[in-house]
This record gives C-alpha cells, structure tokens and sequence, in this order.
C-alpha cells in the first residue's frame, strides 16, 4: 500500500483547488468522483471502494455539522477509516467521522477563531474488531454492568466477583442509567492468557472529564453537545475495551496505530493533531515475545506506520 501520508496529501490536493465556489456536499461529490481519489481508496479497499465512496457522500449529506466542516478534513478523517477497513456509518459501532470545533489563532483579530473540523473516531466495535483481525484473540467480551449484577470490585488487584444468579437481577432490564455500577471489558487470548478489567461509572466519568474538554463545556454550559453527553454509555465501553487492549493485551500494529489515530484531525498537509481528546494511554509492549508474520496486514492490505 502506498505510504499513509502521501496518500492523505493526494486525497486533500483537489479538494484544496476546490474550496471556493461551491459547498461541501458538492466539493465531496466532485473529489470522490475523480480518478485520483478512487485510485487511493482502491489501494487500501479494492473492490469496496465505490460503496465506501458512496457512504462518504451520504455521511456528509446527513450530518448538518459535517458539512460546516472543510472538505480536507472529511477526506481525511474518511481515508484513515479506509486503511482500516472500518465502515464509517456510526450507527454500525465501528468508526464514525465526526464534527469538531478547531480552536485557531487569528492574529489579525488577535482572538481564537472556531474552525469546524472533522476527525476519524474509531467506536468501540472498531476496536474489538482489529484485535480480532490480529489472531491474538480467542474470545472478547464487553457489558454494561448494574449495581445489582456487581457483588465486589478490588480496585487494588482489579478483582472482580459478579453474582451467580443473574435471574434475581432486575435493574438490567429496567435500563436505568443512574443504576449502572460501570464497565466491563474481558479477553482471552489464543495461547491460553485472560484478562479482564472493571471501571466503575464514576471512574468512566472522571476519565473523561479529563480528556475532553468537550465534555467538560457541556457540563459546565449544562448542554449535551459532545458525544460523552449524547452517548455515554459507548464512550464508556469504547473507554474500557482501549485500556484493556493497550494496557494488558497485545497490539499488532494496526491496533497501535488505530489507538494514535483515535480523534486526530488532519491539516491540509497531511499533519495529524487531536481535536477533542489527547492521547490517554501509552501502548502496552508485547509480553508474551509472539512472532507476528503479517503484523503490519489487515485484510491482506500492507499498512504504514503515521509519521508523527
């Protein structure tokens, strides 16, 4: 596969000579319509790409806020998608572009100017669904627990005991958000390894107080803009199955680079820089020394590392 970065630069160069005269929706149409464009998606998709292309177009012509977003970004943000094989329809769980208000210095003004952007979000199937592409993994689970399904939780050794009779448990079914006790992420691996890890609502929610400042704007403005605010509960899992992997698993290199990937938003110069959230977790190292023949491989498309 062609390099990531020239790749971006090729994908952004016509949108760049379109950005005057027309708005975005057209812009998409056009950049998607040109051979350029299709040749580097066909890189990384093949036969896939006419449908990716299309759900391009139909992302951007459903999301008022995307539109509002450069034509760069939305490519971008769409084509780091594509070298994951990752649909972008947020509705699947996978992978998502998402809108996202770029703070820019206007020395002019001598004032901070918002600059809608979009950004990749890989979901928390997205995750779940590279760690299964590794061959590492065996099995994944993931649940929502409640308070009366969570018998104990030893912060310090992370153990964790659920009830044995679930059928006495009732708040699951009622689905009320204020009964939730937290999150729950497990794995096992192919050579025999299980890890599982717990984090408690509270946790989940001071986590994110911390790394997006989105959030931290609704709740301070009382608004629910961000997606922690829309969507608490996949932000929560997508949360605890990434420090899960990146902590106690074993990445491949497209799950490395899916974790740098996670919310970066790319100028027209193919530089990458986070919009909402920074980096929270440093990647684990391999601790079982496995060889990995096809490391750098997904779905048989050979991938490179994005140059910092």
């Amino acid at each position: 596969m062609a390099g990531q970065q020239t790749a971006k630069q090729a994908v952004q160069q016509p949108v760049a000579q379109q950005q005057t005269g027309a708005n975005v929706t057209t812009q998409i149409k056009q950049l998607v319509s040109s051979d350029a464009v299709k040749e580097r998606f066909t890189l990384v998709l093949g036969q896939k790409t006419p449908q990716f292309l299309a759900s391009i177009i139909n992302t951007v012509a459903g999301s008022a806020k995307l539109k509002k977003c450069s034509a760069n970004s939305i490519m971008s943000a769409a084509f780091v998608a594509a070298t994951y094989d990752l649909p972008i329809d947020s509705n699947l769980g996978f992978s998502a572009i998402v809108p996202y208000n770029k703070s820019v210095y206007n020395p002019q003004t001598k004032q901070w100017d918002e600059i809608p952007m979009a950004q990749f979000q890989i979901m928390y199937k997205g995750f779940i669904q590279l760690a299964i592409r590794s061959g590492y993994y065996k099995r994944m689970n993931y649940a929502v627990v409640y308070e009366d399904e969570l018998k104990s939780y030893n912060p310090i050794t992370g153990e964790i005991k659920f009830v044995e009779d679930f059928s006495k448990c009732t708040l699951r079914a009622q689905g009320v958000e204020e009964t939730v006790a937290g999150y729950y992420a497990r794995f096992e691996l192919t050579v025999g390894y299980v890890h599982e890890l717990f984090m408690s609502r509270q946790a989940v929610d001071k986590h994110a107080r911390k790394y997006s400042q989105a959030y931290r704007y609704d709740i301070k403005e009382g608004k629910k803009l961000s997606n922690w605010s829309k969507d608490f509960q996949s932000m929560a899992l997508k949360t605890v199955i990434k420090q899960l992997l990146s902590k106690w698993g074993i990445l491949s290199v497209d799950m490395q680079r899916a974790i740098q990937d996670d919310q970066k938003v790319y100028d027209e110069d193919g530089k990458g820089t986070y919009g909402d959230n920074q980096q929270d977790i440093v990647e684990a190292q391999d601790a079982f020394e496995m060889q990995e023949s096809n490391s750098n491989q997904i779905g048989g498309l050979d991938l490179e590392e994005i140059e910092e």
